[in-house]
Order: C-alpha cells, then sequence, then structure tokens
C-alpha cells in the first residue's frame, strides 16, 4: 500500500533529503499535480498525484521535504496541503 506523501514527511525522512536533493523540475511537477487534485494530498488522491508528477514513491518524500523547507506545504491533520498562488 502506498503511504501518503503527508505521512512520508511526517515520519521525518529529512534524512534521506540530507542525502538527495529535489530538482527544481520534481518541485513543480509535484506542485502541479497537488493543485490540480485540490491542493491537498490525501490517502485517497495520494497514488494520482505521484503518478500525475511523475514520481516514484521513494523520491517523493525528498521533494515533499523540500516544499515544506521553503513554505510551499504544511502537514495539517496528517495531510500534506500546498501553499501557492492557486493554493492559498
Amino acid at each position: 500500500m502506498i503511504r501518503t506523501l503527508a505521512l512520508a514527511a511526517t515520519l521525518g525522512l529529512a534524512a534521506t533529503a540530507a542525502l538527495a536533493q529535489a530538482t527544481p523540475e520534481q518541485q513543480s511537477a509535484l506542485q502541479a499535480a497537488i493543485e490540480a487534485n485540490g491542493c491537498r494530498v490525501t490517502a485517497e488522491n495520494n497514488s494520482a498525484i505521484l503518478s500525475s508528477a511523475g514520481l516514484a514513491e521513494a523520491d517523493a518524500a525528498t521533494v515533499v521535504q523540500a516544499l515544506i523547507n521553503t513554505g510551499n506545504a504544511v502537514i495539517e491533520n496528517g495531510e500534506l496541503v500546498l501553499k501557492s498562488a492557486k493554493c492559498p
């Protein structure tokens, strides 16, 4: 079963982020996929968002951590919530 992106970030996969860095293209792809799916990553839409962004689950944690570190996403009630012009 695929974990939600929010869960991956919540579990403290910052160590993964320290070893690998998300590319700007990965961040943009994930942001666009989240925006297209209502600005939140939930257990229900996680697979669709990963697929749309072209990310493997292993890469997702690094990209999510980058979005959180830059203030473009937060964890709210166990869900990843995007903060962007399209997702205020």
